[in-house]
């Protein structure tokens, strides 16, 4: 067993002080489809469903998450408050698993090794990250999501088959596409690793305790998804959730390019760890440690997960967020920085690890600080749009928005007619093709006003309007001083807008 006594003050020390700023800064933080999430959550707690503004509607990729928030926000008897307790007891859990994830992978890992455990530097890098800082207190549900994947290759994978890893592997897998879709991907690459667990263990067992073991794990793994898929036919009348549409990229958007900038803006430690270990085998030759360093089994789970994941995303032309990397960067970072260890020179890994949690830190303070205050300065201004539009327009208006969370939840006597097409799918067909045909199916949606930047179409009428900050990613930290609008406007009586009828 590796040692790593000398790594754990330093760590422990830097990601107490380090996430305790980040949740002080991202106190007044709520991730716009966070409140989708919270919207959802308070028609569950209602006994009233998958409801959003009051209408059946599935909308939302993460029905564990929206149970979860149900739950905690009325023990906690304040939804901010719950919901942020949620945010930090995921970060907790994700946190311990990903070090109890590495110091296993190290210990089933043969090879020279480094003298010390790499998990100090893995949760540091990991927390170092941009998007670490952008997502962990934000209301999603995408750090969970991470620790969950590693929980599963431990459980699918253990160091000694018992029946409670077996259950515990099949519920686990059972409850991942409830908490983020495409984790049903594996079913596919978890269920082989599940049954060789099953036969080792019952091998020796008599026909109907080995049996009846089979029959209880195919219950766990089946019941949660077909539960849910029940209720979604029943209410909904489908099971994929709407945004499976709403999220993939326009017609003639790049698709795999996007998702490889994505994931180098926010981890780039995973490229940089697999450009190192390239080097050190073309440097080295064949003699690179090949005598005992397979890689082991339990890296095989989330280096196959990772693998479909992606795939998926690029067959299936999703516009990749984020988030979406972040739930995936804690598995790839373990396993590249264990393979450092193993398999790279010294100096090359210490190399890069410096050199990737400065980077971390730097865009962190460059990009991540400024995005979150403007977050923060942009819920300001949506409430306050809020309360505009509840002074001065009648209950019952229709309001073309795209982003629907926070003003779904403050305007529960106003009807928004969704233009992203989360809640409404209808409008996604308009929003692929773009520009006035977005206009024209909020107005046949029975839309008056529109909330956007500019105006919607000639002749719309301004009548609040106000100003915040900008919230991509930029390296340039200059930009996120720029300023942007959002305007609430009246729609012209007469369109003069016109569009060729859908194919």
């Amino acid at each position: 067993m590796v040692n790593d006594k000398r790594g754990r003050p330093w760590a422990a020390a830097f990601m107490a002080c380090w996430l305790v700023f980040w949740f002080w800064h991202t106190w007044g933080y709520w991730e716009d489809d966070a409140y989708i999430h919270l919207e959802y959550a308070r028609h569950v707690a209602q006994g009233q469903g998958f409801m959003f503004q009051g209408q059946l509607s599935n909308g939302d990729t993460s029905p564990a998450w929206v149970l979860m928030l149900a739950g905690i926000a009325g023990w906690a008897a304040d939804w901010w408050l719950g919901g942020k307790l949620l945010t930090v007891l995921s970060l907790g859990f994700t946190l311990a698993v990903l070090w109890h994830f590495v110091r296993r992978l190290e210990a089933d890992w043969p090879g020279e090794g480094a003298a010390a455990s790499q998990a100090p530097w893995v949760l540091c890098l990991f927390v170092a990250s941009p998007y670490f800082c952008y997502w962990a207190f934000s209301g999603m549900e995408a750090l969970l999501a991470g620790g969950w994947l590693l929980a599963q290759a431990l459980l699918l994978v253990p160091r000694r088959a018992t029946p409670a890893t077996v259950l515990g592997a099949a519920l686990c897998m059972g409850v991942g596409p409830l908490l983020r879709p495409e984790f049903v991907l594996l079913f596919a690459v978890g269920g082989p690793f599940l049954l060789w667990q099953w036969h080792r263990l019952s091998a020796p067992w008599a026909p109907t305790r080995r049996w009846g073991l089979f029959v209880a794990a195919a219950v766990l793994l089946a019941l949660p998804l077909a539960c849910w898929s029940a209720y979604a036919m029943h209410a909904f009348g489908h099971v994929m959730p709407n945004t499976n549409a709403a999220k993939r990229a326009m017609p003639g958007e790049p698709v795999a390019s996007r998702m490889v900038q994505v994931m180098a803006l926010g981890y780039p430690g995973i490229y940089l760890a697999a450009a190192v270990l390239a080097g050190s085998a073309l440097w080295a030759g064949a003699r690179i440690r090949t005598a005992r360093s397979g890689v082991p089994p339990l890296a095989w789970p989330v280096l196959l997960a990772c693998g479909a994941i992606l795939v998926f995303y690029v067959l299936n032309r999703t516009q990749v967020q984020t988030r979406y990397v972040t739930a995936l960067a804690p598995a790839l970072l373990a396993v590249g920085w264990v393979a450092l260890a193993r398999w790279a020179p010294p100096r090359a890994r210490q190399m890069a690890t410096v050199f990737t949690l400065l980077l971390g830190l730097s865009t962190s303070v460059l990009m991540a600080y400024p995005h979150l205050r403007n977050k923060v300065e942009g819920i300001e201004r949506t409430h306050q749009l809020a309360e505009h539009i509840k002074a001065t327009l009648p209950a019952g208006t229709r309001i073309a928005v795209y982003s629907i969370g926070q003003l779904g939840l403050e305007l529960p006597e106003h009807v928004l007619v969704d233009v992203g097409g989360i809640t409404q799918p209808a409008a996604v067909p308009y929003l692929m093709r773009g520009g006035a045909a977005v206009v024209v199916w909020a107005r046949s949606q029975g839309a008056t006003h529109y909330v956007w930047g500019s105006a919607p179409e000639p002749g719309s009428e301004a009548l609040a309007e106000f100003t915040l900050g900008q919230t991509s990613w930029y390296l340039n930290p200059a930009r996120y001083e720029e300023r942007a609008y959002m305007r609430l406007w009246r729609l012209p009586e007469e369109s003069t807008l016109a569009i060729s009828p859908m194919p």
